[in-house]
Order: C-alpha cells, then sequence, then structure tokens
C-alpha cells in the first residue's frame, strides 16, 4: 500500500499545480506533508486557519480529529457509507481495517474524491459505465453485509470519496431519460454531476421525499440550495438526487468543511453558531455569506434540522485562492445527539427558539431590523411546510409529525 503520495490541487486537466507530498509516520501515527517548491512560490491558502506558513514539514496539532491528516487532506476521507465500503472489501480480502493507513485510504480516493485535491499513485478501480440504481438500492438495504467483492469494489468507485452516513454514489444523471452514468466518465450533453442517496436502513421510510421538502422549504427561505429532485428506479426505490457543487463544468472546487478547516472532529462538540459566524466573517470577508449563515442557522433552528454539525457546512476556493460559503447541504429533518443540535444557539442546544437565533445576532453586533429582515422570510417558508411537504410526496401523517418539531 502507499506509503507516500503525490498531492495536487486540479481546477481543471490544464490547470493542476503541485501542493507536494504527504507521508505516513507510523511511529508518530499521524502524517506528515512536504510542500512542493513551487507551491511555496506561489501558494494558495488550501486551509487558512491553521496553515499559516509553508516552512518545514507540516503535521496536524490535533491527531484525533482525521485520524492523523492534516484537517484540509482528512476533508477527503470517505467516511460513513464510504468508509464501510472500503472496510467490507478489506474483510473480504482477509485484511483488517487496521491493515491500511489513512494515506492509503487517500491513495483510494485518488484522483476521484470531492473538491479539487488529487492523490497520485492511486488505486485503480473501474467502474461500470452505467449504474444500477435497484442495485444499489439492495446493497444499501443489507449495509453491504453479504456484497461480494467485485460488489464491493463497483460501490466503492461509485461512491468516488463521498462523505456523510447515508448510502450514496456519486454519478452523472441524464434528467430527461433517467440514465445514470459513471461519475468518472466525461459528461455529456445534458448530463448533471450528481450526488445520489438511498435512505440508511435508521432512516424514516419517508426520508427521501423528507430532504426534497426541506430542500424546497430552504430555497423559499432564501437560502442557497442546489438543484435536488427524487429519483425512482423501476421497481419504486426512492433516491435523493443532489447537483454537485464541487464541480464546474469540467472543473473542480476546492472544497473544505468548517470541521477540517478547524481541525476538529465534528463527532465531538468544539464550537457553536456563534462561533461559526465567525469564522465565516474571518474566512470569506463577504458580507452575503455572513447573512447566508444566519439565515441557516435560523432554518436549522425553527425547522428541527440538529444534524448540524461542522462537516455540513463547507466553504469554496477558486482558483485565485478566493474563498466563499458553499450552498447547503444535508438539509433535513434530523436529531441531534441525545436529541440536541450539534451547534449549540446562544448556550442552548436542546429547547433552542427564536429568541436564541435573535441573542446570536445581537452577540454579533446585528441590528434588530436587520435580526428580523433575516428570520421573517424563514419563518414564512416553515409556515408553508404542507405545501413543500405534499410537493415532494411526504405523506400528510409524517408531515403533521415534523411539524409538531417546529420551534418558535
Amino acid at each position: 500500500m502507499a506509503r507516500r503520495l503525490r498531492v495536487d490541487i486540479a481546477f481543471d486537466s490544464d490547470d493542476v499545480r503541485p501542493v507536494g507530498q504527504i507521508a505516513w509516520d507510523s511511529a508518530r501515527r499521524s502524517a506528515a506533508v512536504e510542500w512542493d517548491p513551487s507551491f511555496v512560490a506561489a501558494p494558495l491558502p488550501i486551509s487558512p486557519y491553521h496553515i499559516k506558513t509553508l516552512a518545514g514539514l507540516y503535521r496536524t496539532g490535533n491527531t484525533a480529529a482525521f485520524e492523523g491528516l492534516p484537517g484540509v487532506f482528512g476533508d477527503s476521507l470517505p467516511d460513513g457509507w464510504g468508509r464501510l465500503l472500503i472496510d467490507r472489501e478489506l474483510e473480504r480480502r482477509g485484511s483488517g481495517r487496521t491493515a491500511i493507513t489513512p494515506v492509503d485510504r487517500l491513495a483510494i480516493v485518488g484522483t476521484h474524491g470531492m473538491g479539487a485535491l488529487i492523490y497520485r499513485p492511486e488505486e485503480q478501480v473501474v467502474g461500470p459505465n452505467s449504474v444500477d440504481l435497484e442495485w444499489f438500492a439492495d446493497l444499501a438495504t443489507s449495509m453491504a453485509e453479504d456484497a461480494s467483492v467485485e460488489d464491493l469494489r463497483k460501490a466503492r468507485a461509485a461512491a468516488g470519496g463521498s462523505a456523510g452516513a447515508r448510502p450514496k454514489l456519486v454519478a452523472l444523471l441524464d434528467v430527461e431519460t433517467g440514465r445514470v452514468r459513471d461519475h468518472r466518465r466525461t459528461p455529456e450533453r445534458g448530463e448533471r454531476q450528481v450526488l445520489i442517496k438511498h435512505r440508511a436502513t435508521t432512516d424514516s421510510p419517508t426520508a427521501i421525499e423528507e430532504e426534497e421538502a426541506y430542500a424546497r422549504m430552504a430555497r423559499a427561505a432564501g437560502i442557497a440550495m442546489p438543484w435536488t429532485m427524487v429519483l425512482r428506479s423501476g421497481r419504486g426505490d426512492a433516491f435523493f438526487a443532489v447537483e454537485r457543487f464541487d464541480r464546474r463544468g469540467a472543473g473542480r472546487v476546492h472544497m473544505h468543511t468548517a470541521a477540517g478547516m478547524l481541525d476538529v472532529d465534528f463527532r465531538q462538540p468544539s464550537t457553536d453558531y456563534e462561533n461559526l459566524h465567525k469564522l465565516v466573517r474571518w474566512t470569506t470577508r463577504h458580507a452575503g455569506d455572513q447573512d447566508e449563515m444566519f439565515r441557516r442557522m435560523a432554518f436549522n433552528v425553527l425547522a428541527h434540522n440538529r444534524d448540524d454539525h461542522l462537516k455540513n457546512h463547507a466553504f469554496l476556493m477558486d482558483a485565485g485562492g478566493g474563498w466563499r460559503l458553499s450552498p447547503a447541504y444535508d438539509v433535513s429533518f434530523s436529531d441531534g445527539p441525545g436529541g440536541e443540535h450539534h451547534l449549540a444557539i446562544a448556550g442552548e442546544g436542546r429547547q433552542p427558539g427564536r429568541k436564541h437565533v435573535e441573542a446570536v445576532g445581537q452577540a454579533l453586533g446585528m441590528k434588530p431590523a436587520a435580526i428580523a429582515a433575516l428570520i421573517d422570510p424563514v419563518r414564512a417558508a416553515i409556515a408553508d411546510w404542507p405545501r413543500h411537504a405534499d410537493a415532494a410526496g411526504v405523506p400528510s401523517r409524517r408531515a403533521k409529525q415534523i411539524a409538531g418539531y417546529f420551534a418558535t
């Protein structure tokens, strides 16, 4: 397996810039990064919060957050479903999951991960030209428990380094015909580059329709959301398709989650919404992004989206090194750990409401009129929940159940 990888940042096929080399230090149980001289001479702020100098070897100061990888590279690691596939395949081959290092896992991601960072040499996996959604649904339902090595390799190729707990794959989708093709192929006219989710075994039976309803409601609230739709297989399996925002035509965009930028474990409480707003302000220096973050906080609180951890907030960097807040994603009805939000709102995680959202605004120095101008459209969109739920196919009984959790 790989012990040293070359890291590049690829904005498109004609703009691939060396970043450096990353190697695994078994003695320290962490990775060391050696920056490429051309990157030192013409640097990009690929992780501006922690990587402030390119002198000497770079190591993370928090080895527990991303298994010994610096956060900017740890963001490339698949977790949840993607990690499960790799571990299942190792088990089928007679190896334990401890047989590979985090750097080996980056080699598995290779040149087809999320964002613009690519790792070579990569483990070559050839995926099928077309993707059978019913095959994917069966694999997801069984949690790949009885899958063959070949099926696991196919699913791993399809997952493309995507993160998150739900079973998912990345693909090229022809909306008109419903054809789904392997994401490693060259996009054809009419195809969207998408991430496709199937519900987890622990999800509500209508989790897919609920996420589509929340996407519609978030757009109505003025939140920047990617294009989404519900797909159906021939036998009726439901899938949630969302357009990738780390791809722009044939180009790629560098993506960094808030967890990766802060180099913290998203599963552990480490910050709150007030500090997340400050991170947005510091990173993008864009007033529109600050308003957008406040809008998302209000929506998550009032619409009971408590899966609001730091890997569910991200930033995008262009080829010139400019940062912006990414579109919102993984927005749906959900409970957090122990029924609380991952991120506290003015010190409250279990029963937050409008007053707590307003308190965050006040702590950030916002005027009451500005706070109300951001919260009121969110409240209006949530008040229209029955219409969004009906349009997405959420049964009325389930829609009423969800509405009972909305905060005031």
